[in-house]
């Protein structure tokens, strides 16, 4: 496992904890990709311009983060929006945060929406920009310039994610050739 230096590191990998024995031989490759997305999210807002804290500090993010494309391996299914969802709404209610259920569940049902789900800035929009730079491996930016991204996956290596990513939607092709792609959203 990777050398948590950061209190984000340090953070997601506690969260991600309880997923250890689910995530099996994924769980460095999703611990990284959640930690690009959450760094991406960082890079798209500083970009932009606006004022405020990064949004790498912000609970929503660090949730949405962490459960965004959980459910593929809680539930065992490629159609995990929905599930990864349950899992955030679970955990936010322990946490006492119910007041972030709407719009963690919007981030991550929205996550792999085709158009834009509002203003570059927008909560849901920031990180689906992210998502969709860290999936593409860099090939849509966004404005960022690709040195970012692959200074990223440098600190945080790919260790298979995208691999896996291809994995499984081949397997979900084989069985729903109708539905090889259940979480993209228009």
């Amino acid at each position: 496992m990777t050398q948590h230096t950061s209190e984000l590191d340090q953070t997601i990998a506690h969260r991600l904890e309880p997923w250890t024995a689910r995530l099996g031989d994924d769980r460095k490759a999703y611990f990284h990709h959640v930690l690009r997305v959450l760094r991406l999210t960082d890079l798209l807002f500083a970009h932009s311009g606006e004022p405020g804290a990064p949004p790498s500090t912000r609970e929503e993010f660090r949730t949405a983060a962490v459960f965004h494309d959980l459910g593929i391996w809680a539930a065992g299914t490629f159609d995990y929006l929905e599930p990864s969802c349950a899992l955030s709404c679970d955990w936010l209610i322990a946490q006492r945060r119910e007041d972030l259920t709407e719009v963690v569940g919007s981030m991550i049902h929205d996550h792999h929406r085709i158009r834009p789900a509002g203003k570059p800035t927008d909560p849901v929009e920031l990180f689906r920009r992210a998502d969709l730079i860290d999936v593409s491996l860099g090939a849509i930016r966004f404005g960022l310039p690709y040195s970012a991204y692959s200074n990223l996956t440098r600190r945080y290596p790919d260790s298979g994610f995208h691999y896996k990513l291809v994995e499984l939607t081949i397997r979900r092709a084989l069985i729903h050739p109708l539905s090889p792609l259940p979480m993209i959203r228009w």
